[in-house]
């Protein structure tokens, strides 16, 4: 159910990041480019972080490719610009995918819940919940999926760093649990082709890859990862309870508009395609 949840919030919460009209705002604010935006946009709820804190917090990012991208959306713009152009596109976008709704039912039931539940090691998590909630219905069911889905990022970059993995080890592990062809999605996070044939080779070393497929010793290190992942949920499905089954039917029908009108993508090859 922790996956579940994850996949019926992910697409509502993380359409922000391909929608038009989040991204338009951003360029409106100057930011004419996707990583200055992306970075900027998703870290101003810690403040005007470093591009360091930034590269902390999202976890799998090379500095490298963070720290300027950041440097460059403080230099035109400021925090709050930022997560008003954010909510604003996203608020626009999720109405045109998901027509006349009435959310008010699924975020009376998961936003108690994801307001109550701990904050101690979850960065992102902690940062949305310093912002104000938001006052448009539709705002607000992406603002709770938004809640669920950082603070299951913040839980699973917790449990790769605690399975020894390091940045690069995670994505290159991913992209094979995923079934993916080998060292393309971790492209998309700044690595440069040194770094990732290093990664690889690190888990040739430890037994996880066979030249660039996994092994089963691999696999079963990955899902140990999730299943971890999944346990550090078990307080928001412990509080959502018998409600987990209505916000779950709730949820469903605007998680397939979204994927529809490709707010976000099915296949997470695609994401090579959109960032």
């Amino acid at each position: 159910m922790a996956r579940r949840l994850r996949d019926l919030a992910e697409p509502i919460a993380a359409c922000v990041y391909f929608v038009p009209e989040a991204l338009e705002g951003y360029n409106a604010l100057g930011l004419d480019d996707f990583a200055s935006g992306y970075f900027g946009s998703r870290g101003a709820c810690l403040g005007k972080p470093s591009g360091e804190v930034v590269t902390a917090a999202f976890g799998v990012f090379n500095p490298a490719f963070v720290v300027p991208a950041v440097d460059k959306a403080w230099a035109t713009t400021t925090p709050e610009a930022l997560l008003e152009a954010r909510e604003k596109g996203v608020t626009i976008a999720l109405k045109r995918m998901l027509g006349d709704v009435d959310p008010a039912p699924a975020v009376d039931i998961l936003r108690p819940v994801m307001e109550a539940v701990p904050l101690v090691g979850r960065a992102l998590f902690s940062g949305l919940r310093s912002l104000p909630f938001p006052g448009d219905p539709v705002a607000q069911l992406w603002r709770v999926c938004d809640y669920v889905r950082e603070r299951r990022g913040d839980n699973h970059i917790a449990a790769w760093i605690a399975a020894g993995c390091d940045a690069v080890d995670i994505g290159l592990l991913t992209e094979q649990y995923w079934g993916m062809e080998h060292a393309t999605y971790i492209r998309t996070r700044g690595w440069s082709h040194d770094d990732i044939d290093a990664g690889a080779q690190r888990l040739r070393d430890r037994g996880y890859l066979d030249g660039t497929t996994l092994t089963d010793a691999g696999r079963e290190y990955r899902r140990a990862i999730e299943a971890t992942t999944d346990a550090m949920d078990a307080d928001v499905l412990g509080a959502l309870g018998e409600k987990i089954g209505e916000l779950c039917a709730l949820l469903e029908p605007w998680t397939a508009a979204v994927l529809e009108a490709k707010g976000y993508p099915r296949d997470p090859a695609d994401f090579m395609n959109q960032e």
